[in-house]
Parts: structure tokens; sequence; C-alpha cells
């Protein structure tokens, strides 16, 4: 959303009394699951902060279960960025346990997610998000990036080894995969290593049950939901809009994408799910937005 549009909503929203409307409504006795990617500390704890009397954090496996009269919120995170570790004092002044979903290739080892590399901002990842899998991987290539190697153009974007390490006892790490593809751009022996190795590898750098999932771009169907389950995973985290409870699909449970720069104002905004109208009324699917964000069962599949 371009500034000047996120002011104009930011300010709608808040002076229409609509984030204290919707907690009433909609939100209580539900989970809203927060996506956040790599914010800065200052930013997490401001929202953290607007929180701590509205609501009751909640660990992600309760994140479906039965409410007790309060909205709660479970916080996540994905991708498992290295200035995650940065955020572990805030997690413990505030008593939350988030879940960190690791790209497990990529955390514990000297690698860069590939959606962050030079060659793939060049090649516009947009664009590569969106082709088959092994055709992404050999554009890359192609221009000189290896998922598997670590070259002189690009950081060390994962957590280390020894930063899971200290986080362990206070963060949950689950899944994200091993390498952050399309998963339905993935051949069928692609996407079962992408699923299933992945919970291995996780469960060797953490030395804990790996049980939850979050699907990439939040794309995916029924051949991802059915390796999930046959993997042993529990449940998995879309990108869906709205709250969850205990009548929630545990393998499409929905989500809040908040911006990892927000403000509290715009924070708030985006808690009330609203801040996505403008996108659905431009796709023509505003039935459909209304359909994720308020119902209490299973959402569609998202295939946007």
């Amino acid at each position: 959303m371009k500034p000047l549009m996120r002011e104009i909503v930011t300010r709608a929203l808040l002076f229409s009394g609509a984030p204290r409307a919707v907690r009433a409504l909609f939100w209580r006795d539900r989970t809203a699951i927060l996506l956040y990617h790599d914010p800065a500390p200052a930013t997490l704890e401001a929202h953290f902060e607007y929180l701590r009397d509205k609501v009751e954090f909640v660990p992600l496996s309760q994140s479906n279960s039965r409410g007790n009269g309060r909205p709660r919120v479970a916080v996540t995170f994905d991708d498992g960025h290295a200035r995650n570790a940065e955020l572990l004092p805030i997690f413990i002044k505030y008593g939350v346990r988030p879940t960190i979903y690791v790209c497990s290739s990529i955390v514990a080892h000297e690698r860069t997610h590939w959606f962050l590399h030079p060659v793939a901002r060049e090649a516009g990842v947009r664009r590569l998000i969106r082709l088959k899998n092994g055709e992404r991987v050999a554009e890359l290539e192609a221009r000189g990036f290896r998922q598997e190697l670590l070259d002189e153009s690009a950081t060390i974007s994962g957590l280390s080894a020894a930063q899971i390490e200290v986080m362990r006892p206070y963060v949950d790490f689950q899944s994200h995969t091993r390498y952050h593809p399309t998963l339905t751009c993935c051949d069928d022996d692609e996407c079962f290593e992408e699923i299933t190795v992945s919970k291995v590898e996780v469960e060797r750098i953490v030395g804990r049950p790996c049980e939850h999932f979050a699907y990439p771009y939040g794309i995916f169907g029924p051949r991802e939901v059915e390796l999930l389950r046959a993997a042993g995973y529990k449940s998995a985290r879309t990108t869906d809009v709205g709250w969850n409870d205990e009548q929630s699909d545990p393998f499409r449970l929905k989500a809040f994408d908040i911006d990892d720069e927000s403000s509290v104002a715009w924070f708030a905004a985006q808690l009330t799910g609203l801040t996505l109208v403008p996108r659905y009324l431009r796709l023509g699917r505003i039935r459909r937005f209304a359909e994720r964000l308020f119902s209490g069962g299973p959402t569609s599949l998202k295939q946007e």
C-alpha cells in the first residue's frame, strides 16, 4: 500500500474505533497469529506494549484450541533471519514464546536465503517465485548463485547454530522448508524433500520435535497438505487473513501478515484485517476476502 493511502486508511480505521470493535465482535475468544519476518527490536517492543493490556499471548500450539473469553495472540516469524536473535530480550520481557519457522538448510549454515541474494533481486524475485522450481534454480545457477553455497557477493542471512542454541529455551523452532521454494512449483520429489527432510533437519538442529510448518508465500494445495500429514506435522500456517479457534483446520491456520516496519498506529490498523480491503477490491474478490477474514471454519486454498 502506498504511503499516502496507508496514512488515510490508518487514520480512518483508528478514528472509526474499528480496532476496539473488531476485538469485541470478531477477535473475542479467538487467536490472531501474527506473521513477522525481520522486524527491528524497537518496533516489536512497541507492538507488544500496545497489545499487553488487550490480549493474552499464547504459544502457537494453542492457536486453534478453545478460548477463555479473551482475545489471544500467537507470534510467529518466517525464514529464520539472523537479526531475529536480537529480539530475544523482548520475548523474555513480555513473556512471549514465539515460533520461528526456519529454512532448515539455510539456518545453522553459512548460506543466504535465495530471495535476498543480489542476483535474485536483479533477476526479479516476484518473477522467479512463479517459475517451476527447477527452472528457478537453473536460472539462478546460470547467474552465479547456488543455494547450497555462500559467495562473496552475499552475506549470511540465517540464524547461526550458536544463536539458535541461546534462543532455544525461549523459542519454538519449526519448519519453513529447506530452501524456501514455492511448493506448488515443485515436482513431487522436490516437494517431498522440502517438507519431509526439513522436518528431520530442524529436529537435528534444535534437538526437539518439529511438528509445525509454514507455507512459503502462503501458497499450497492438496498435495502439500497430504505430505505434511504423512510426515507427522500437526499444523501448518498460511498467509490467509483471519482468526483461529477450535473449529479451524490445523493445516490451514490463518494469520495477520504484519509489516516489519509498522508504526503502532499502522500495526493496530492491520490487526483489523480491513487494511486488505483495497487489495481485494482491486482484484474483484471482496466476497472471498470477507469469507476468509470472518469465517470461523477452514479457509480456501491460497493461490494468489
